[in-house]
C-alpha cells in the first residue's frame, strides 16, 4: 500500500451508515416482464430446457404487449476464475479510474488488488469480497476496502464470465470493463511486439480537470518500447515520440516508466495480461489521470494467445 495517503472516508448519515455504502435502488423498466422469464442454470449442472418468452413491442404509456413470434433465452451462473477489471468515471465529484486484479472463487468469495486514481491521490491496496447470482444474465459483487463497502452489477456472456460492470453507490459514476486473466505467471517478453491503444483521460489544468484524448503505437522488446503518441488537449495537439521500460512480477502486477521527446516523464502502475493480449495501466503522476487497456497486434489478429 502506498504510504502516508489518507484513507477514502465517506461522511456518516444519522443511521451509521456512509451515504456512499448505501445500495442505490435500481428501478424497473417495462420489459421487467419479459426479462423475468430469462432461466439461470446451476453450476455444473446441463443446460436446462429454456423457457420461451414472446418478442414485445412497447405498448400505450410504455406497457409491454406480447405477440405471437418466440425468443429462447439461456443465463449460465458466474463463472469462478480469475479477472482484470478496468474502470472508469466519477465519485462523489471526482474523478476516478481504478484497475483490479481478482479471483472469484467457487464458493463466491474475492480476494485481489487495487490499483486506484481519486482526484490528484494514488493508492493500490488488497481487499476482500463476494459475487452472487442474479436474475436476467448478471452477477452482484460486493467489496470491503478500507473503510467502505463497494457494490457493483455486472453483465455475464454466455459462459458466465462477466464482461462489463456498473457501480450501484449514490453518487458513483463508474462502468468497467472485464478482462479473462489466465493462470500462471506474466513476464515483459508477453509483450514483444506491436502494441495500439486509444484512451481518454484528464489533466489539471488552471484549477480544474480538463479531457484529454490520445492514440499510441509501441513496440516492445524485452522490456523495453519505443514509440509514438498523438495526443490532444482541447486547444492543442502534440505529437512525440517516446521510450521507456516495463517490470513485469510474476503476479502479472508491473511498473512503466516512459520519457517522450518533449522532456516529460510519466509513470503508470500496469497489469499485464496473462495470455499475451496486452496490458492496462493507470497513471500515478497527481496532475494526470489515465487508464487504459494497450492492445497487443496479436489480439487484433486472432492469434492463439501466448502461454
Amino acid at each position: 500500500m502506498t504510504q502516508g495517503l489518507p484513507p477514502f472516508a465517506p461522511s456518516l448519515s444519522a443511521s451509521g451508515t456512509p451515504p456512499s455504502c448505501q445500495p442505490r435502488v435500481l428501478a424497473t423498466a417495462g420489459l421487467a416482464g419479459v426479462l423475468a422469464a430469462l432461466t439461470l442454470v446451476p453450476s455444473g449442472a446441463a443446460w436446462a430446457a429454456p423457457q420461451v418468452i414472446k418478442a414485445a413491442h412497447p405498448g400505450p404509456h410504455g406497457s409491454t404487449a406480447m405477440p405471437g413470434a418466440a425468443i429462447r433465452v439461456q443465463c449460465a451462473p458466474p463463472r469462478p476464475g480469475r479477472y482484470v477489471v478496468m474502470g472508469d468515471g466519477v465519485a462523489q465529484n471526482e474523478p476516478v479510474a481504478r484497475i483490479l486484479q481478482e479471483t472469484w472463487n467457487p464458493d463466491g468469495s474475492i480476494s485481489g488488488i487495487r490499483l486506484e486514481r481519486r482526484g490528484h491521490t494514488y493508492r493500490e491496496a488488497a481487499y476482500t469480497g463476494r459475487y452472487r447470482s442474479l436474475s436476467l444474465c448478471r452477477a452482484g459483487i460486493e467489496r470491503s476496502y478500507d473503510t467502505h463497502t463497494s457494490t457493483s452489477q455486472a453483465v455475464l456472456d454466455t459462459a458466465g464470465r462477466p464482461r462489463y460492470s456498473l457501480g450501484t453507490l449514490p453518487e458513483v459514476v463508474v462502468v468497467s470493463r472485464w478482462f479473462p486473466q489466465q493462470p500462471g505467471a506474466c513476464s515483459a517478453a508477453l509483450l514483444d511486439g506491436t502494441v495500439l491503444s486509444m484512451q481518454q483521460g484528464r489533466s489539471w489544468r488552471e484549477g480544474q480537470w480538463r479531457p484529454n484524448a490520445v492514440i499510441q503505437n509501441e513496440r516492445w522488446r524485452a522490456g523495453s518500447v519505443l514509440g509514438i503518441a498523438i495526443s490532444s488537449y482541447g486547444p492543442s495537439i502534440e505529437e512525440a515520440t517516446y521510450s521507456g521500460t516495463i517490470t513485469v512480477g510474476a503476479d502479472c502486477l508491473a511498473t512503466v516508466k516512459e520519457q517522450d521527446s518533449l522532456g516529460v516523464v510519466y509513470n503508470y502502475r500496469a497489469v499485464v495480461l496473462a495470455d499475451g493480449s496486452g496490458y492496462l495501466y493507470i497513471q500515478t503522476d497527481p496532475d494526470d489521470l489515465t487508464v487504459g487497456y494497450l492492445e497487443h497486434q496479436r489480439a487484433r489478429e486472432g492469434a492463439a494467445p501466448l502461454r
